[in-house]
């Protein structure tokens, strides 16, 4: 079976960050997820919520490797924001929300620990929504395909994040856990 276009192009940005080619994945990563957004606009349904996803993934990795912690996160957001609406793979959700915890984690541990109560409290709901997230795409996505990549590193995620804060694994909205997902993220200036 051939590889669609766009698996083309996901692969490409893949390839080049493994060669440790950023400038160059970094491009393609931006050119792709313009390509696909621009798509999306044209039209959306749920196979192009897939391919946004995926996109997203790519260009996220290629942000997280070049240290742009804030874009990534940015565009992690922007995909949940877009997609929730919509049947997405949960393998390709799992992923985006496993990618958004690195980079939630690694900007709290490299940050001074916030005074501000209200701050706290803040992270510890993104954490929370993100957490909830992640177990409902854990668990669908073992389900599905228990061979899944994604989910050992996934399961050591969702140990940490129980360790800090409550999680909902019943979660059954997931549209309301991604906007408080988001509402707290601006809150506190992760997003604008």
């Amino acid at each position: 079976m051939e590889e669609s276009p766009v698996n083309s192009a996901i692969s490409g940005i893949y390839s080049a960050l493994s060669r440790n080619e950023l400038v160059e994945a970094s491009m393609l990563a931006e050119e792709v997820l313009g390509d696909i957004f621009r798509q999306w606009q044209k039209h959306k349904g749920d196979s192009e919520a897939c391919e946004l996803v995926a996109a997203t993934c790519a260009y996220v990795a290629v942000m997280t490797a070049m240290q742009r912690h804030q874009e990534a996160y940015a565009a992690c957001m922007t995909a949940f924001a877009y997609t929730a609406p919509f049947h997405v793979d949960p393998a390709g959700l799992l992923a985006l929300s496993l990618m958004t915890w690195n980079i939630l984690e690694h900007t709290l541990n490299s940050t001074q620990p916030a005074d501000n109560a209200i701050a706290r409290e803040h992270v510890a709901s993104i954490t929370s929504c993100l957490g909830s997230l992640m177990y409902r795409y854990y668990y669908a996505t073992g389900n599905d395909n228990p061979d899944d990549p994604a989910l050992p590193d996934a399961y050591q995620a969702l140990r940490v994040i129980t360790g800090l804060v409550n999680i909902d694994p019943a979660l059954s909205d997931t549209t309301k856990a991604i906007s408080e997902l988001l509402r707290h993220s601006e809150a506190i200036g992760l997003i604008q």
